[in-house]
């Protein structure tokens, strides 16, 4: 299995990130394979 996490905030190492990034971290320590995609504006 592999799960897209999308972060569409302006601020691209903001608290979304940090929420998405925890997860990311989770998914992979539990085999998941993750990809963080950043659709914000810079």
């Amino acid at each position: 299995m592999k799960v897209l996490l999308i972060n569409g905030s302006p601020n691209q190492t903001g608290c979304t990130y940090t929420a998405l990034h925890e997860v990311e971290t989770t998914l992979q320590a539990n085999g998941i394979e993750t990809e963080l995609l950043y659709l914000g504006k810079k």
